[in-house]
C-alpha cells in the first residue's frame, strides 16, 4: 500500500468517527427524405450518504472570454475499496453547463436527477526516459529537449497495432443533417435501464430525428474519461448504472449503433479526449486504467484538477497515445461511422496547469507549446481513425470564435483546417444570430469557409437551436433576436448551403428540438416549421 493510501485510510477512519458523533456527484450517400446532488458527506472520496453527479441543462454561448481558473493539485485520497452509496444522484457543479461550457457565458441551471440504485507533429514533445516506442503517431524529438524527472514504472497503453482494421464501410452523407445527443439527454433512456429499455428509448429518439429529416447523430460515448461501451482504456461511465466502473451487463454503444443503422442513420461517436472525472468520482477509478494510475502517482502533472474536474495534460506523449488508442478502439471494435470531438481542449489559461511539462520542454512560448500539444493530439486521433477504418470520418466541433479557439483553448483550428492529417471536416459551433454585435453569423460562417478553401474538407456549421425564443445575453444588438424572429435557423441553413465547402449542418441539440421548455415551445414549433422543409427535401 502506498504512503498516500495509508494516510488516506487514517483520514477516513477519523472522518467516520466524526460523522458517527453526529455531523451529518464512409459510405457517401445521396440524401433522401425519410418516411419515417450535516447532507452529502464525501470524505476522502468515500460517499457516506450520496454523491452528486448532475447533468446540466443550459448551454452557454461562445462570445465571452474563456475562464481563467486557479489550478489545484491535490493528492489522491481514495479508499481501498469502493463503497456504493445507498442512493446516488447525478449532478454537475455550477461551472458545468454542457459540453459547450468553455466560455462560461451563460448561467447554469441546477437540475438534479435521481439515478436508480442498482501529419505534422510539434518539434518538441515531452517524453519520459523509459517510454516505449510510439504506438500511434510518429513524432519528431527535439535535440534541445530538457530532461524529464525519472518517471514511475508504468507503461504506455498497448499499441493500436494490436487492434484489427475494421472492414465495415462507414455510412456517411454528402449533406449532413445532424443533431447532437449529449450525455444529459442519454440519462433518461440509459442510466439504470435494461438493454430493451435503452433500445426502445434510443429508437424513439432516432424516429423523432427521422421525422425532421435528420440523417446523422453525434452521440456522447465518452464524456468524462469514461466509456458508454466496453473499453480496455477507460472505465464504464457512471451514466450507464449510476456508478463509475460498473458494467451494465450489456453494451449500450452496440445497441445505439444497431438502432441507428437500422434506420439509415449515420452514427458519429462523440468523445471528450481531455476532460475526465468529477473530483468525487476520481478515487473510484481503477488503477487498471492509465487515468487511475496517473491520478494515484502523477496528479498535478499528467492529470490535473481544475475546479471540480480532472483533466488530462496533452503535453505528454503517454497521454496523447492513450487518447489515440481510445479513438482506434472505437473504430476497430465498433461500426461507428466516425469519431467526433468538440471544444474541450485546455480548460484554463493558468500557466500552472502544465508548468512541469513546459519547464521540461524546449519551448519559450507557453501558447505555442499548448497549441502544438493539441495539434499532436488531434493528428494522433485522426491517424488512429484512418488506420483502423479508412472509410470512417474524424472531425472537430470547435468554438465558432476563431480567436477564442487559439488564445483561450489553444486549438489551432486554422492549421487543422488548412493542412492535411488533422480532420475530414470542421463543425464550428456558430451559435450566433445575424444581429450579434461581435460575431454575426454571416461573417463567422464566411471566415470558416475561407479557411477550408481548396482543402477538400467540408464545413458543417453547428447551429444554436437551444437559443430559440430566448434572450441572447452576450449578443449586443442581437440580444432579442431569437425572441423577435422565427426563421433564424432556416436562414442559417440556407446561408450555410451557399458556402463553397458546405457539408451540412448540426443542430444543438436533441432536447431543444423535441423536448423544449414550455416557455419557448411555440417559438420552437414556428422555427421548425420554417426550416424542416430544408432538411426533408
Amino acid at each position: 500500500m502506498s504512503v498516500k493510501k495509508k494516510i488516506t485510510l487514517t483520514a477516513i477512519i477519523a472522518a467516520v468517527s466524526v460523522l458517527a458523533s453526529g455531523c451529518g456527484k464512409a459510405m457517401i450517400l445521396e440524401n433522401k427524405a425519410s418516411d419515417i446532488e450535516c447532507n452529502d458527506n464525501i470524505i476522502s472520496g468515500v460517499a457516506f450518504s450520496k454523491t452528486e453527479i448532475k447533468p446540466a441543462e443550459s448551454i452557454p454561448d461562445q462570445t465571452g472570454s474563456h475562464q481563467t481558473t486557479v489550478v489545484t493539485s491535490t493528492t489522491k485520497a481514495a479508499a481501498s475499496q469502493q463503497t456504493k452509496p445507498e442512493t446516488v444522484q447525478t449532478t454537475v457543479s455550477s461551472s458545468e453547463t454542457s459540453y459547450k461550457e468553455n466560455s462560461y457565458d451563460e448561467p447554469s441551471e441546477e437540475t438534479i436527477y435521481a439515478i436508480p440504485d442498482s501529419t505534422k507533429p510539434p518539434v518538441s514533445i515531452v517524453e519520459t526516459k523509459t517510454e516505449p516506442p510510439a504506438t500511434v503517431l510518429q513524432t519528431t524529438e527535439s535535440t534541445s529537449q530538457k530532461p524529464m524527472p525519472e518517471p514511475d514504472s508504468d507503461s504506455v497503453p498497448s499499441s493500436t497495432d494490436s487492434l484489427p482494421v475494421n472492414s465495415y464501410t462507414a455510412l456517411n452523407y454528402n449533406e449532413v443533417k445532424g443533431v447532437w445527443i449529449w450525455y444529459s439527454e442519454l440519462y433518461p433512456i440509459l442510466t439504470g435501464k435494461s438493454e430493451s429499455q435503452l433500445r426502445s428509448g434510443i429508437g424513439e429518439y432516432y424516429d423523432n430525428c427521422l421525422s425532421l429529416g435528420i440523417n446523422t447523430v453525434y452521440v456522447h460515448v465518452r464524456p468524462f474519461g469514461d466509456a458508454i461501451y466496453k473499453s480496455d482504456y477507460f472505465p464504464w461511465s457512471k451514466y450507464c448504472t449510476g456508478y463509475i466502473g460498473e458494467d451494465p451487463g450489456y453494451d449500450p454503444l452496440n445497441i445505439m449503433i444497431e438502432e441507428a443503422h437500422a434506420r439509415g442513420i449515420s452514427f458519429q461517436a462523440w468523445v471528450n479526449p481531455l476532460r475526465c472525472y468529477q473530483e468525487d468520482d476520481a478515487p473510484y477509478v481503477s488503477t487498471s486504467y492509465k487515468t487511475g494510475q496517473w491520478y494515484d502517482t502523477k496528479d498535478g502533472d499528467y492529470i490535473v484538477k481544475v475546479n471540480s474536474y480532472w483533466w488530462l495534460n496533452p503535453a505528454y506523449k503517454e497521454v496523447t497515445d492513450l487518447i489515440a488508442n481510445g479513438a482506434a478502439e472505437l473504430v476497430s471494435r465498433y461500426d461507428v461511422d466516425g469519431v467526433h470531438i468538440d471544444d474541450y481542449f485546455y480548460p484554463t489559461t493558468d500557466e500552472t496547469f502544465d508548468s512541469i511539462a513546459f519547464g521540461a520542454s524546449s519551448y519559450s512560448s507557453l501558447s505555442q507549446f499548448r497549441l502544438d500539444n493539441c495539434s499532436r493530439m488531434v493528428a494522433g486521433m485522426y491517424n488512429a481513425v484512418k488506420s483502423h477504418n479508412p472509410t470512417a470520418l474524424f472531425g472537430v466541433s470547435a468554438q465558432g470564435n476563431v480567436t477564442n479557439n487559439e488564445t483561450q483553448l489553444y486549438a489551432d483550428v486554422k492549421k487543422w483546417s488548412e493542412e492535411s492529417g488533422y480532420v475530414d471536416y470542421m463543425a464550428p459551433q456558430i451559435y450566433y444570430g445575424f444581429d450579434n454585435s461581435g460575431q454575426p453569423f454571416e461573417q463567422v460562417v464566411e471566415q470558416w469557409d475561407k479557411m477550408l478553401a481548396g482543402t477538400g474538407k467540408t464545413l458543417i456549421p453547428g447551429l444554436a437551436v437551444y437559443k430559440i425564443g430566448t434572450e441572447d445575453e452576450w449578443a449586443g444588438d442581437g440580444r432579442y433576436e431569437w425572441i423577435n424572429n422565427t426563421q433564424i435557423i432556416k436562414r442559417q441553413i440556407e446561408m450555410s448551403q451557399n458556402t463553397a465547402n458546405y457539408g451540412g449542418v448540426i443542430l444543438y441539440s436533441y432536447k431543444f428540438i423535441f423536448e423544449p421548455d414550455s416557455s419557448v415551445g411555440t417559438a420552437v414549433e414556428n422555427e421548425i416549421a420554417a426550416f424542416k422543409p430544408l432538411l426533408t427535401q
